[in-house]
């Protein structure tokens, strides 16, 4: 299955490699709220950050979207009729503009590419349900350890069965912007997770022992999660 997955990923990808290719540098615009985009975006390279900015100017992370995802969605897939949050290039990134109806064309036209944007999108819902289940949590540790047994699912490259890298660079602001606490107790709580091996850091990435982290929260099920 995951084989007929990636063929059809790459008929996807054809496709759009068809259209301009833009370069984005890190924290350059892509979209912002409300704009009505003129085309839509593949993301060839790179990371994209969706975020929203409260009434007290605080930035709160949607979610990052990497390689092989069409942004923004709900107004590609005629959810909204313009951008519902802020798309800024998270890494130097590159992606191909097309056209609205060309894609909207294509996928009615291709089933096949229907199906591995299917398999996506559904990656991509589960990955919200996590995230939406780690701000639920009560304490500000157990929101972090759901936040990074997403993001290690999500960005994450084995280093061994238990143990992945986020390949993500994070501080401890775009951290705390992820789930809703300040930059201080994610601090402290990092401190606390990396004495007991759960978490380690290096140079703004960091390594999770998915086993341990699991392990602290009670909930094993997540160990057979694939994104």
């Amino acid at each position: 299955m995951t084989d007929t997955l990636n063929r059809n990923d790459e008929i996807l990808k054809n496709f759009c490699a068809k259209y301009p290719l833009r370069h984005f540098k890190k924290d350059r615009p892509l979209f912002y709220q409300g704009e009505v985009p003129q085309t839509a975006f593949f993301i060839k390279s790179g990371v994209i950050k969706v975020y929203n900015i409260t009434a007290g100017g605080e930035e709160k992370i949607v979610s990052y979207e990497a390689d092989g995802t069409l942004v923004p969605s709900g107004w590609l897939f005629g959810k909204s009729p313009a951008a519902l949050f802020y798309y800024d290039a998270f890494t130097d990134s590159q992606l191909y503009s097309i056209p609205k109806q060309d894609l909207i064309n294509f996928m009615n036209t291709n089933q096949v590419a229907a199906t591995s944007l299917l398999d996506h999108y559904a990656s991509m819902y589960t990955a919200a349900i996590m995230h939406l289940h780690a701000l639920e949590q009560s304490r500000a540790r157990d929101k972090l350890l759901h936040i990074f047994q997403y993001l290690a699912l999500r960005f994450g490259k084995p280093m061994d069965k238990n143990t992945y890298k986020i390949d993500l660079r994070l501080t401890h602001q775009d951290i705390a912007n992820l789930i809703g606490i300040t930059r201080e107790t994610v601090t402290a709580e990092i401190s606390k997770l990396s004495k007991s091996g759960t978490i380690k850091s290096e140079n703004l990435h960091y390594i999770v022992d998915t086993n341990k982290a699991l392990r602290a929260v009670g909930e094993n099920d997540f160990d057979q999660v694939n994104l």
